[in-house]
């Protein structure tokens, strides 16, 4: 296994920097070392492909080849920026990404299997050299990959296989003020709603939650990171249920734009709950940027007519009791504390098509 300190001085002594990252649990120790140690610049955006943006300015303006550490499924979300921005411009960057699902169908979480199984070919495909972490040869691979990016003013990639980085722990810190998990708020919501509605849930530990606490034919989304809102908003016109669409903070933040198609005159069913522990929970509590949000303004230019904010369970049984009265859509936003329960993926019990068939059952519609 790799020292995350070593390897940090190894990227450094590389001229290789700052390091911009979307989280994967594969590299946390690297990631988690390279923040409290403060060896180089760590710059945290929403999603990936504003990830490639900011490397790209960050070259512009120093010459210096910038890191982007992404999960693999993460790299397909940056190949509009690759193709058309990178590679026509002469930008190189130093891709880590991760290589989730690496051994196919069965090793992985099922989002993972596409991406997992054809990394090599995609990477070829979209002309990007790269190596093959190996735990004694990585520091000449990280030497040859970025004298490559040097040569060609083209990106690379560092590919990342599980366990590769020895363990650096740190505490996490937490938000230990709030009253709530999220486990413990959505039990309080999807009691109170059962029978009058739709669940919707986005990636991670929040469909793991709603599993548990109900096994409900509900869309559990197990990949797709920042589109439950999206897919929301193409059900909800045909229903007349309340939707209650589950996100994460760093999920809500990741894909933005899909709340500008929000439409409060078609929408009206949608009730939005965003689960703010200010972190990626999933990837090992890397804090996500939801610290500088206010949800309240974000609510109200995106034209959502109501809005709640909520921190303790009296709170939350107090909005939900005022449910009924409020016309139109509403936007609750949930600060939770820091708190992983050991909940089992949903994928272990029912396969993607399954979770399908059984939401699709909500609207009469029967399908293989």
């Amino acid at each position: 296994m790799i020292d995350p300190k070593d390897f940090t001085e190894v990227l450094i002594r590389n001229k290789l920097g700052p390091l911009i990252e979307v989280p994967c649990s594969y590299f946390k120790d690297f990631l988690i070392y390279a923040r409290v140690s403060k060896a180089c610049e760590i710059i945290n955006p929403t999603n990936e492909a504003s990830a490639v943006g900011i490397a790209s300015g960050k070259y512009l303006a120093t010459g210096t080849i910038p890191i982007v550490a992404i999960q693999n499924s993460g790299l397909m979300n940056t190949l509009n920026a690759l193709t058309s921005l990178n590679q026509i411009y002469d930008i190189p960057i130093f891709y880590i990404v991760s290589w989730r699902g690496e051994g196919g169908k069965g090793y992985d979480a099922p989002e993972h299997d596409i991406i997992g199984t054809n990394m090599k070919e995609i990477l070829k495909t979209f002309k990007i050299p790269y190596q093959i972490v190996n735990d004694d040869k990585y520091p000449q691979q990280i030497r040859l990959l970025s004298e490559t990016a040097r040569e060609t003013k083209k990106p690379v990639a560092l590919i990342i296989r599980q366990n590769t980085f020895s363990s650096f722990e740190l505490s996490v810190k937490k938000a230990e003020i709030y009253e709530m998990s999220r486990f413990d708020a959505m039990k309080i919501i999807k009691k109170k709603l059962l029978k009058k509605a739709l669940f919707l849930s986005t990636t991670g530990y929040t469909t793991r939650d709603s599993f548990a606490i109900k096994d409900t034919p509900d869309f559990y989304m197990v990949g797709s990171m920042g589109h439950i809102f999206s897919l929301g908003l193409g059900l909800a016109p045909h229903t007349n249920k309340r939707v209650v669409i589950f996100d994460g903070d760093g999920s809500c933040l990741m894909q933005l734009g899909g709340l500008a198609s929000f439409n409060p005159a078609i929408h009206k069913n949608i009730l939005y709950i965003v689960f703010d522990n200010e972190s990626y929970e999933s990837t090992g509590g890397q804090p996500s940027v939801s610290g500088n949000i206010d949800f309240s303004y974000l609510a109200k230019a995106f034209k959502f007519q109501n809005f709640y904010q909520v921190t303790t369970s009296k709170e939350l049984v107090s909005f939900l009791s005022q449910l009924p009265n409020y016309k139109g859509a509403v936007f609750a936003h949930i600060k939770v504390r820091h708190d992983v329960k050991a909940a089992k993926r949903v994928s272990d019990t029912y396969s993607c098509p399954q979770i399908k068939k059984r939401f699709m059952a909500n609207f009469k519609i029967h399908t293989t």
